[in-house]
């Protein structure tokens, strides 16, 4: 009886420290269709592992891991496309598993525009599907010869229907915009250009005198606007029916707006 008793209690402690010492590798991302691939050493007495446990969202993962190399199937779940995950995997402390493909933690640019316009408010609207990650969606503009960012908006993420607006002032005429983002390998990735046709009343400058200006221009109605040294450098931008030029100092200067631009002085 004493014999058992002290065999039991050699195991218990045994046990106890086995799992006393021991460390967790925690791991998040979002789900886009691939699992994770695990390196994970051969402790150095018996034919033992370093990581011994794992789960997916505090469920356990049952499959094999007891081995030098395993994968996570993180379908084994039941996640969906574009789904946030955390995996724990368990491990002793003197030794590490790796992650062997650490670029399917991060999201990656998957959306698809299935629906676009320009509506009530001059407000673009748009629809995506199938966004893998929460990244930013950046908007740009086609005028005065080259595209500029007229909005940028925060990336839902998941595979359902995704719906944003931003605000834009479109001209008269054909107005050309685009969306993209940027994945964790900075790459961007583009929509296709999204043209509208606009038939509006062409905003006009309304300052009585473009030759002596000293402290705002006016518009007849809103619009883009950017002011421009003879350098090229942009030193005022903006949206509105009301330009500030206080600041800049005296000489000429010229003034995008619209698609058209003009030359101004300033007193």
């Amino acid at each position: 009886m004493k014999n058992s008793t002290l065999t039991f209690l050699v195991i218990l402690i045994l046990f106890m420290a086995k799992f006393a010492s021991a460390g967790e590798m925690v791991l998040k991302g979002i789900y886009q269709g691939k699992d994770l691939y695990i390196i994970n050493p051969m402790l150095d007495i018996g034919e033992e592992y370093c990581a011994y446990e794992v789960t997916i969202n505090e469920k356990p993962f049952d499959d094999v891991i007891n081995s030098s190399a395993f994968r996570i199937t993180l379908a084994y779940v039941g996640l969906e496309f574009g789904q946030e995950y955390e995996v724990i995997i368990k491990h002793h402390d003197d030794c590490t598993p790796k992650l062997v493909n650490p670029e399917v933690l991060k999201p990656l640019s998957t959306y698809e525009l299935v629906d676009y316009e320009i509506g009530y408010n001059n407000m673009l609207k748009f629809t995506t599907h199938n966004e893998s990650g929460q990244l930013t969606f950046y908007i740009e503009e086609y005028r005065w010869d080259r595209w500029i960012e007229v909005g940028q908006i925060p990336g839902e993420g998941g595979p359902d229907d995704r719906e944003y607006s931003q605000k834009v002032y479109p001209f008269n005429g054909e107005n050309q915009f685009r969306i993209y983002q940027v994945d964790n390998l900075n790459r961007k990735f583009y929509s296709d250009t999204l043209t509208f046709e606009i038939d509006k009343e062409p905003v006009k400058v309304t300052t009585p005198s473009l030759r002596k200006v000293k402290k705002e221009i006016t518009f007849s109605s809103e619009t883009y606007f950017a002011v421009i040294n003879e350098f090229g450098e942009e030193l005022i931008t903006g949206s509105g029916t009301v330009v500030d030029v206080s600041p800049l100092k005296k000489g000429e200067y010229f003034l995008n707006f619209e698609n058209e631009y003009v030359v101004f002085k300033k007193k």
